[in-house]
């Protein structure tokens, strides 16, 4: 599968509906900024970019009218952290590639630093889709902030799939054929102080739930629990 099709999977997203910016969109961007924008910078934008829950329900896509632009530094800003306190860009240099690094800026303050965060468009985009999906974007997800016991964190490492393209020393990415995503986080003395967990299938949810013995500080669940309580 290619990322696309992973993103869909993972989402539910029907293999035969467009969930893109027109054409026209993308031509009137290129034509402003007077660049050539890489082929696989189109593509999400073509086939996934006005998808809601996939791209605005935490990190932000920023949309192709008025939002997309250059840096003083000349990097292109095209994804934004959701309370703008970070972005993500492409040096002016790398447009010219096809599937170019994507590098993240966290420090806004005082001067532009930028950092490699993915080595390429599509392992971004991917990245940003577990990540956005695991904190609200998937239909039934949830969150563990504080020590993960080690047996969970070996459960897991034998059980679903490491994404090697999209995992780091502080944050490893797992899935089972991207029906379902698990993130755990990691402190400097490599011990697991998070988890986050999404999917888009309530049984596959439920079983997670089962497996990985885990005081789940939130879960899409108890959103329902509240909306219930409200309506006695």
């Amino acid at each position: 599968m290619n990322y696309i099709q992973k993103i869909k999977r993972l989402y539910d997203l029907s293999e035969n509906k467009n969930y893109g910016f027109s054409e026209n969109q993308i031509l009137t961007l290129e034509k402003k900024l007077d660049i050539e924008l890489p082929i696989k910078f189109k593509e999400y934008y073509l086939e996934l970019g006005i998808e809601e829950n996939l791209n605005y329900s935490f990190n932000r896509l920023l949309k192709p009218e008025n939002e997309i632009g250059f840096s003083d530094d000349s990097f292109l800003v095209f994804y934004e952290e959701h309370q703008n306190v970070a972005f993500w860009g492409i040096k002016k240099e790398d447009l010219l590639q096809g599937n170019p690094p994507i590098y993240g800026n966290y420090d806004t303050v005082e001067k532009l630093h930028w950092e490699i965060e993915t080595s390429s468009i599509e392992n971004f985009f991917l990245l940003m889709a577990v990540f956005n999906g695991t904190l609200g974007g998937l239909p039934y997800n949830g969150n563990y902030f504080g020590e993960v016991d080690p047996e969970i964190v070996n459960f897991i490492a034998a059980n679903y799939t490491l994404i090697s393209e999209i995992s780091k020393e502080n944050q490893k990415v797992y899935t089972d054929q991207f029906y379902d995503v698990i993130i755990l986080s990691f402190d400097k003395d490599t011990n697991c102080s998070g988890a986050f967990i999404g999917t888009s299938n309530q049984e596959r949810f439920d079983s997670i739930l089962e497996q990985l013995d885990i005081d789940w500080s939130y879960l899409s669940y108890d959103d329902e629990e509240d909306h219930n309580e409200e309506q006695l």
